[in-house]
Parts: C-alpha cells; sequence; structure tokens
C-alpha cells in the first residue's frame, strides 16, 4: 500500500488533535492510576503514562476505524472505497485499430493513510504504484481518483510486456459506481480504454442502488 491524499481533508490538523488528546488522555490516566494506588494500598508512586503510547493507540483506530465513520464521508467528503468492484469496459490497441472487450475484478485497500488498487483480468493483473492529484471531490458529481499503475502480464501471454500506465476514474456520490479511463505507456503497449465499475458485496453480489422516486 501507499501513501495517498484526499484533496481538502485536514489531515494534519487531525493529526494534531490526536497529538493534543493524547497529552491529555495521558495525563489523567496517570492521575487516576496514581490516585488508586494510595487509595487501594496506601502508596504513593510517581509514574506516567506515555503520551506517545497513547496516541499510537488514537491513530491506529482513527487509521483502521474512526475515518470510516459516515460523517468523514458527509462532511469532510472523504470517500471509503474500501471492498471488490467488477469492471467491464473497452481497451483500444492503436496499433491494430481494434477494439477488444474488458472485464475483471478490482480490489481496492484502503485506510486513512494508506490505499491500494489491485485490478485482475484473465491476462494480467496490475497494482497502483501511487495516486497523482489524490482523491478530489466534486459536488453532484462523486470523487475523482488519479493513479499511476504497473501492469504485470502472466507468464503464458508472451506477446504481453511489462509496463506502465495512468488511470482516472470518477466514483458516484454513493460509491457504488465509477467509471473511467486509462492510458498505457504507447512504448510498451499501444492501448488505451474505458471502464466502467460496481462495487460487490463480500458474498460476491453486485450491490442494487435504487434512488427514491
Amino acid at each position: 500500500m501507499h501513501e495517498y491524499s484526499v484533496i481538502g481533508h485536514p489531515r494534519k490538523t487531525i493529526i494534531l488533535m490526536l497529538a493534543i488528546v493524547s497529552g491529555a488522555i495521558s495525563k489523567f490516566v496517570t492521575y487516576l492510576l496514581e490516585v488508586w494506588f494510595v487509595v487501594e494500598f496506601d502508596l504513593v508512586i510517581g509514574f506516567s503514562i506515555s503520551t506517545f503510547s497513547i496516541f499510537a493507540i488514537l491513530y491506529l483506530l482513527f487509521n483502521h476505524v474512526i475515518w470510516k465513520l459516515n460523517i468523514f464521508s458527509k462532511y469532510l467528503h472523504f470517500p471509503n472505497l474500501n471492498g471488490k468492484w467488477i469492471y467491464t469496459g473497452l481497451s483500444n490497441n492503436i496499433e491494430q485499430q481494434k477494439q477488444y472487450p474488458l472485464e475483471g475484478t478490482i480490489v481496492i485497500e484502503q485506510t486513512w493513510d494508506k490505499l491500494l488498487v489491485s485490478i485482475k483480468t484473465s491476462k494480467s493483473s496490475s497494482h497502483s504504484i501511487s495516486l497523482t492529484g489524490g482523491i478530489k471531490h466534486f459536488p453532484g458529481l462523486g470523487y475523482k481518483m488519479t493513479y499511476h499503475y504497473e501492469n504485470v502480464p502472466k507468464v503464458s501471454e508472451v506477446e504481453l510486456k511489462k509496463h506502465e500506465g495512468f488511470c482516472i476514474l470518477t466514483f458516484g456520490e454513493d460509491k457504488l459506481t465509477a467509471e473511467g479511463c486509462y492510458f498505457n505507456n504507447i512504448k510498451d503497449r499501444a492501448t488505451y480504454g474505458e471502464m466502467y465499475l460496481k462495487r460487490r458485496e463480500d458474498d460476491g453480489k453486485v450491490r442494487l442502488h435504487k434512488k427514491a422516486g
């Protein structure tokens, strides 16, 4: 997984707040333990709970759990894209002047500070190397994500070469569908194409989304 950014999200401010809260919790817990030793054992013991330890615990909780709360998506426009997606599309071969159908599975692994986009097809697999420009929210349109990827063909596909490329995906406001395009390094694979994604449930069934009215 690699680092990424969500444009406009106050990540540095949140880290500062976690540090401040950690310091306060450290002092409070230390005070409670000192009082407890005096009351229960009539002992006066001087010690302190490490602020860094409290911060590490809070950061771990925030990084894997708290950021997924709906408030982050609703008010801070921080999308949770975790999960499996099925995709279809068309690949355009510039040299052959032909189009080929695309289909496969996309897996997005995401925490608050890291992300990985992996794609598998019958012929190859690819994964994101970095996000270019990060993720940005466009009101009424959704979340646009651009990333740089590396594609590795299967050993049996002798005509295909390892290559890098660039992908642009726009996820709907409901984060259930997405569409976009990709461009491969023309030196190693002269193709570009379009993609359409649908989020899948853990049991493999495609999510259905019905709009009111």
